[in-house]
């Protein structure tokens, strides 16, 4: 078994050639430069269970060879894959698993249920690639691929395949994202965040890319928090690139969501720990995140407005051409805010934010001019003092709850949401059980916040549709009129829901 770890970006074919020809590529070369012709068939099963755990079956044909190879995620890091691999030769064109020595690819499957009539040839890729290694300049070493063709499935058509692709032989992965974006200061690139054989189970099937939810961030007592920030900053990146092409398919709201509270998430972590980290580039980076979570608003803005907001609203009180006229002109924002977010993540900006975050993890930057001593201290200690600080200052955001206007309960939404996610974030380190409890408490009180601040947003945003006349004065007569008296209700319960959250333990001291 190997360990793949390895990045891939995204390069237009029209850029190919130029890259190809960079000066950073082509010195350096540890041995020549050769050209090779690569095709592959992947297999799954009828229920593509394969592709369900993302794992690779493949067979190659490298010139006079055929490998067959298995693969198994591991992690990611900004893009960064590690992977798990096996690879045997072999005459027989449908994948033999049986072949493999005992305690490597049957420790992850079920090769006696993965026989070859089990197996079906699903799609296959053709691609030239320009294959060369590179020295680091710290000792390590690089394999650099450029890979030319096309993912095709049968009767599904085809996808093209354009991308550069950096594999660490040797040494530190700070100086894998280094040339990269070294690269990306001269080719306009993005971060691939799927592979070959993820984009060929996509085009085989029709489906579009799916949002992404956030796995659940596991830590453990013996780290450190520098560790655990590493882990946090790590976990929430991920979570936003694995959102990427569900933002630019643009067909499933959630795909803007999820990234959205992935780029929140990691605002946050920065703020958790930002006393012990170095100013530089912690701040800088802090605020790139800003940028692109901004990018994503108004896209959020007039999803939650068209389908949480007026869209039920309007459709309960039946047909009126009043409504449809909101509608037609909110989708049409909505439409101009999906281009802003298409154009952040297409821009250069997003690809060196990417990357720059990799690297910031894997070379752990934020050390230099960060508190070395809480840096290297205990997590869970450093956690419970951040739950401490968050709750004290939720209990004083709430005090005379029921006497707080609008802005001052938008300030206490904004204070429960840190402490919601400082508590995803070391949950781990704590009873499962008392974290669950002390959630629930909030979250009466946050969802009521949660629908005055959408309801604040909505009434925002109508008043930016066209010009005022009595369509638009009606419309939002209606809206503000359900909604105030829907909340006027629900606010009657804030006291209790207040009351709720005060009796919560403080278990992280337990």
């Amino acid at each position: 078994m190997s360990s793949e770890v390895e990045l891939k970006l995204a390069v237009d074919p029209d850029d190919l050639p130029r890259l190809r020809r960079l000066p950073l590529l082509t010195r350096g070369n540890i041995s020549p430069a050769r050209n090779r012709s690569l095709k592959t068939i992947y297999f799954d099963t009828a229920e593509r269970s394969l592709a369900k755990g993302k794992v690779t079956l493949r067979v190659r044909e490298d010139g006079r060879k055929r490998i067959h190879g298995v693969k198994v995620p591991v992690k990611s890091l900004a893009g960064l894959a590690t992977r798990r691999e096996w690879e045997i030769e072999s005459r027989d064109t449908v994948p033999d698993l049986d072949a493999f020595p005992p305690g490597t690819v049957d420790s992850v499957l079920d090769t006696r249920a993965l026989g070859a009539d089990a197996l079906e040839a699903v799609f296959e890729t053709e691609f030239k690639r320009n294959l060369r290694h590179l020295a680091l300049g710290t000792g390590g070493e690089v394999e650099v691929a450029v890979d030319e063709g096309a993912i095709r499935a049968a009767g599904k058509g085809e996808a093209v395949i354009s991308e550069i692709e950096f594999e660490l032989k040797a040494g530190d992965p700070a100086d894998l994202f280094a040339l990269a974006l070294a690269v990306a200061e001269q080719v306009p690139v993005r971060v691939l965040v799927e592979s070959k054989a993820e984009r060929g189970s996509r085009l085989a099937t029709g489906r579009v890319a799916k949002p992404v939810k956030a796995e659940k961030l596991s830590l453990h007592e013996d780290m450190s928090a520098c560790d655990a920030f590493a882990a946090i900053v790590q976990d929430c990146t991920s979570h936003w690139l694995a959102n990427v092409e569900a933002v630019l398919d643009g067909t499933d709201v959630e795909g803007v969501h999820q990234m959205r509270v992935a780029l929140r998430r990691l605002r946050s972590g920065f703020k958790v720990f930002r006393r012990i980290l170095g100013p530089e580039p912690s701040n800088a980076l802090s605020d790139e995140v800003k940028w692109l979570a901004n990018s994503l608003g108004p896209a959020r803005d007039w999803d939650v407005f068209i389908g949480d907001v007026a869209g039920p609203v309007f459709k309960a009180l039946g047909p009126d051409a009043r409504f449809d006229r909101i509608m037609l002109q909110a989708d049409s924002e909505r439409r101009i805010g999906y281009g802003l977010a298409r154009g952040a993540i297409e821009d250069e900006r997003h690809t060196r934010l990417a990357l720059t975050l990799g690297r910031f993890v894997a070379a752990r930057e934020w050390r230099e001019g960060g508190e070395t001593g809480k840096l290297d201290g205990p997590v869970k200690k450093f956690a419970a003092d951040v739950l401490d600080a968050h709750f004290k200052r939720v209990r004083q955001r709430g005090r005379r709850i029921m006497q707080l206007e609008a802005e001052a309960l938008h300030g206490l939404r904004i204070e429960i949401k840190r402490l919601r996610y400082a508590l995803e974030f070391f949950g781990s380190l704590f009873d499962a059980r008392e974290v669950r409890r002390f959630l629930d408490g909030l979250a009466g009180l946050q969802d009521f916040l949660g629908e005055l601040n959408d309801m604040a947003v909505s009434q925002r945003l109508i008043v930016t549709l066209g010009r005022s006349d009595s369509s638009r004065a009606f419309a939002e007569g209606v809206l503000t009129g359900f909604y105030g008296a829907a909340l006027e209700r629900k606010r009657k319960n804030l006291r209790s829901q207040w009351g709720e959250v005060l009796v919560q333990d403080r278990f992280w001291r337990d």
